[in-house]
């Protein structure tokens, strides 16, 4: 109970940084989702996910919250107090299966003040990120070439190009011997509230009405990203629905899915539809329609005339 507790009341410290912060907020009710949080500011998405101790995240979990902020250039963070080997660091930046990490007061510094983490840790120890442009003027303001500068602070040529293409990070040691020698901070912050992941497992999902839909629309050469642990099943990029269904869902835990799926598509710009393989009546406003119709789809058009939505001029349907 007590660290349900304070699960909740990091959660609630995250809500309370993004309302002081000015984002629009919606809170997704699943405990078994891969988000608990979506937020929008001007162009800025969120997708947050809150842990007490970081080390207790499913790879699937946290593959679903990468490859849906991918799908919504989003901005994926899971904020954590405590992870295996001790408390998350204030003002550092970690990563679990490919997401960031930072715990609440770092997340409340870069969301109230601006105030982004400069230093993440990575296999090895710690690392900074390198203003790569301002490496590059400042060396060459002083005609040293990367060989000169390189020479100078003991590392290889190679590394000083990276660091000025910001490909690679440096120790705390190598920046302060960088910063000695051309008398200049080439420090940056790293922006968790603008950092946008690749989606990297198109992996289908496992439920059955879920996975034949995601093959349909890949068939008729629609983008579609499929997830397990998120309030809908299938995103589909061109049009920007989201397909959800209810299979082996009790009417209650349905309903609150389609809330879920509400209020996260009014803040990432997404339709929710929902997918069906018998009659569902449910008294919320969401389009329904049922897999069989899905399964006589056979082109763009098809599926524009089953969702009553028109695609835009770009989309990648044939």
């Amino acid at each position: 109970m007590k660290m349900k507790n304070e699960t909740n009341e990091i959660l609630s410290q995250i809500v309370k940084t993004l309302d002081d912060a000015g984002y629009s907020v919606s809170e997704v009710d699943s405990g078994d989702y891969c988000l608990e949080v979506v937020a929008k500011k001007d162009n800025t998405k969120l997708l947050i996910k809150t842990l007490l101790n970081v080390d207790s995240e499913r790879r699937e979990a946290a593959d679903d919250l990468r490859n849906m902020a991918a799908s919504f250039s989003a901005s994926p963070i899971i904020i954590a107090s405590r992870m295996q080997n001790g408390l998350i660091e204030e003002g550092a930046l970690y990563a679990r299966f490919g997401v960031n990490v930072v715990n609440p007061t770092t997340f409340r510094e870069a969301a109230l003040k601006g105030m982004l983490p400069i230093v993440y840790s990575k296999r090895g120890g710690l690392y900074v990120k390198i203003d790569g442009d301002a490496l590059k003027r400042y060396r060459e303001a002083q005609g040293m070439s990367l060989g000169n500068l390189a020479s100078k602070i003991g590392v290889s040529r190679k590394a000083i190009y990276e660091y000025e293409r910001e490909q690679m990070g440096a120790t705390l040691a190598t920046v302060a011997k960088i910063e000695k020698v051309i008398k200049a901070n080439v420090i940056t912050g790293i922006n968790i509230l603008t950092s946008t992941p690749k989606a990297t497992d198109f992996t289908p999902p496992t439920r059955d009405v879920a996975r034949q839909l995601h093959h349909k629309l890949k068939e008729i050469g629609c983008k579609a990203i499929g997830f397990n642990y998120a309030p809908i099943d299938v995103h589909m990029h061109d049009a920007d629905v989201g397909f959800l269904t209810n299979e082996n869902m009790r009417d209650a835990d349905l309903e609150r899915k389609v809330d879920s799926a509400l209020h996260v598509g009014g803040l990432l710009g997404m339709e929710p539809v929902l997918v069906t393989k018998d009659s569902c009546h449910l008294e919320k406003d969401i389009t329904t329609i049922k897999l069989d119709d899905i399964r006589l789809v056979k082109k763009k058009g098809d599926l524009e005339r089953l969702l009553k939505i028109d695609f835009s001029e770009t989309s990648d349907c044939n």
